[in-house]
């Protein structure tokens, strides 16, 4: 045993392929974002362009794609076309929905102008304008034309017929796409709004050109030929000899978005269903809100006119001149201070127990030849008779009624002191 030698247990070192667990976290994370990456290129949506007039507020990866209330894209990109004339905004759609973008999808924002008859675009008063993605068909596509507004939707029926309206008034607020409304049902649709001058008058109008759908207007039987001119121009013959008329409107009233109204006008003069140009044209009539405010407003403007303001601020100037003449004379504050004093001293004598009648009378007596004192100063004041000037203020004329009435009772008290105590006692005659 001693000559054995013990033999060593030696280990065997292998080097690994792995670098450690401690490699792990940022190897792992560079996984998932190689992941992410594959990820985005497959399912990343779809890239659109559309042309807006104006940007309203929209901002990148901040203004949202919304259709039927859900969201399937944002805005990635805002920015001013080649000529500068419109804005071009780039979308990134979710890949799930490109089944949707085809040439007749509508695109328009939802609170770029606040519509009071849509109460959810006010919400972008706050935050911001989004955009609305309505589904049509048509052909696969990448680029579209959007709108400030969501576009008024013409009637789901057959062939339409045009007619011609012109109003007198201002009408840049009415667009194409505007409703057309008989007794609150929509019936038709604004075409077309232009500016025309004629050269030959030297004058301007506003053609409007209207699409009215026959069954909306109550007609359900089709023609045989399917032309349905003849048939609604008798309606509309009819209907203006009873005084049918279009107005422009608003609803709500003065804020909401215009429209055409076919209303009834009670006493409106004869009018025709006349024809230019091959058009027929129906007879309009005034706005029932809008001008009516319009010419109340004027109503009252030329009423403020006619006012005489200047010559009533010379007449309160002469008024206040007189006065302060009247003020400012010193023997009229004598004279109202002796009239403090005597009134005092009356008060004094009549609260005795024994009244003295002959020191109340020669008092009653000084007190109004002062009251005839004061109007005598404002007549050398004024340089005339104080009791004949019409522009006096009412104060001086009491003050000599006031004068005259206290002489009276010191009259009456001088014949019958006994009134102090048993009171005014009818005079026999």
């Amino acid at each position: 045993m001693s000559g054995t030698r013990q033999q060593r247990t030696q280990a065997e070192v292998r080097r690994s392929v792995w670098p450690g667990w401690i490699w792990s976290v940022p190897i792992a994370a560079l996984g998932v974002a190689i992941w992410l990456g594959i990820r985005g290129l497959t399912h990343g949506g779809e890239s659109v362009t559309v042309t807006f007039d104006n940007a309203y507020g929209m901002d990148a990866s901040d203004t949202k794609v919304m259709l039927r209330g859900v969201k399937v894209g944002e805005v990635s990109d805002v920015s001013l076309t080649d000529d500068g004339k419109h804005v071009e905004v780039k979308l990134k759609i979710d890949s799930d929905e490109k089944k949707y973008l085809r040439s007749g999808t509508k695109f328009f924002l939802r609170g770029a102008q606040p519509d009071f008859s849509d109460p959810a675009s006010l919400k972008a008063l706050v935050a911001g304008p989004e955009i609305v993605m309505e589904p049509g068909p048509g052909t696969p596509t990448d680029h579209f034309n959007g709108a400030d507004r969501k576009p008024a939707l013409p009637p789901e029926h057959g062939p339409t017929v045009t007619y011609l309206v012109r109003f007198d008034g201002a009408v840049g607020a009415l667009k194409d796409g505007a409703a057309v409304e008989l007794r609150g049902f929509r019936v038709g649709t604004v075409t077309s709004v232009r500016l025309n001058y004629d050269a030959k008058t030297g004058t301007l109008s506003t053609p409007v050109q209207l699409a009215l759908d026959p069954p909306s207007l109550g007609m359900a039987t089709s023609p045989p030929n399917g032309d349905w001119r003849p048939a609604v121009d008798d309606m509309l013959k009819r209907l203006i000899a009873r005084g049918l008329r279009a107005r422009l409107a608003q609803d709500p009233p003065l804020v909401g978005p215009s429209k055409v109204s076919l209303d009834f006008v009670t006493g409106a003069p004869n009018a025709a269903l006349t024809e230019e140009n091959g058009v027929p044209v129906i007879p309009s009539t005034a706005s029932s809100n809008i001008d009516a405010m319009t010419a109340k407003a004027d109503q009252v403007i030329q009423k403020i006119d006619d006012l005489p303001i200047k010559e009533i601020g010379e007449q309160v100037r002469s008024i206040a001149a007189h006065i302060n003449a009247i003020s400012s004379s010193p023997q009229i504050k004598d004279s109202l201070m002796h009239i403090d004093r005597s009134v005092a001293q009356i008060d004094r004598t009549l609260q005795q127990v024994t009244p003295q009648i002959a020191p109340l009378v020669a008092q009653l007596r000084q007190t109004a030849n002062s009251a005839d004192q004061a109007v005598a100063a404002a007549n050398r004041t004024l340089g005339g008779d104080a009791t004949g000037q019409n522009d006096l203020p009412a104060a001086l004329r009491e003050l000599t009624d006031t004068a005259r009435s206290i002489r009276a009772l010191a009259d009456y008290l001088d014949r019958h002191p006994e009134a102090l105590i048993r009171g005014k006692q009818e005079e026999k005659p």
